[in-house]
């Protein structure tokens, strides 16, 4: 998966999973199976509900659009979208959004807690956050607290944290949750007959307090991308896509 960009000088995160989330899919996941039988008429693709041209001005920020790795074209499907930028203010801090959307194939959505690890990120805390946004509506996301450590000059290796939101979207329904994500796609597939195409959306900024001028702390951290994406995600989400 994409890792959050960072550039300095240079709850759902483990624990076993609850006994109603499998349960649920693997009933729905049954459901599905047997619903294919009898479909015919299901729309492979469904509708987008994510724009994938990311503004380049934003809630202050000036965007850079930045390319996608050579390990995420072999990983992911042939058929699978990006969109990446860098946003930067003048005060020097620094955002880093990212969609990726699936095609066909829908391993190209995945939990970004299994594979932050093993980009050598540890999962300090996570949570679900209410964003209102600029539009009247309200998002939830989901808020991972990072921290890792990085060499800030030769020789010098200090901890370096991270504020990494996610949340999926589909046609007309958005969720911070890869649990219920994968429910909503067996239950639509069955009873509604549609195939969410669904897109993973990341904004995260580095806390960069003590490794950069005016850099902020963690709360100050929360409260940037909680503004910044206040306005971003009415540009970028079609319909509306209201939280279910």
């Amino acid at each position: 998966m994409p890792s959050p960009s960072i550039h300095v000088h240079e709850a759902e995160a483990g624990g076993s999973i609850p006994w109603w989330k499998i349960g649920g899919v693997l009933v729905l996941g049954a459901l599905t199976a047997f619903g294919f039988v009898g479909i015919s008429s299901l729309n492979q693709q469904g509708g987008v509900g994510i724009s994938m041209d990311l503004p380049v001005l934003t809630g202050g920020f000036e965007g850079v659009p930045q390319d996608v790795s050579e390990a995420e074209k072999v990983v992911l499907p042939a058929d699978t979208e990006f969109a990446k930028m860098l946003y930067k203010n003048g005060s020097g801090a620094q955002i880093n959004v990212q969609i990726v959307l699936a095609g066909a194939e829908k391993r190209s959505i995945h939990r970004p807690e299994v594979c932050l690890p093993a980009q050598g990120w540890t999962i300090a805390s996570s949570g679900v956050v209410s964003v209102p946004l600029d539009n009247g509506e309200s998002l939830d996301v989901m808020q991972l607290v990072l921290s890792r450590p990085v060499e800030v000059r030769p020789g010098e290796v200090r901890p370096l944290n991270s504020v990494f939101w996610y949340w999926f979207v589909g046609d007309r329904v958005t969720t911070p949750s890869h649990w219920k994500r994968i429910l909503l796609t067996s239950w639509d597939r069955v009873v509604h007959r549609k195939n969410h195409r669904w897109a993973y959306v990341i904004a995260s900024a580095p806390v960069l307090k003590g490794l950069a001028s005016q850099g902020l702390d963690l709360p100050e951290t929360e409260t940037l991308l909680r503004k910044f994406v206040a306005e971003l995600a009415p540009k970028i989400m079609r319909n509306g896509n209201p939280p279910k």
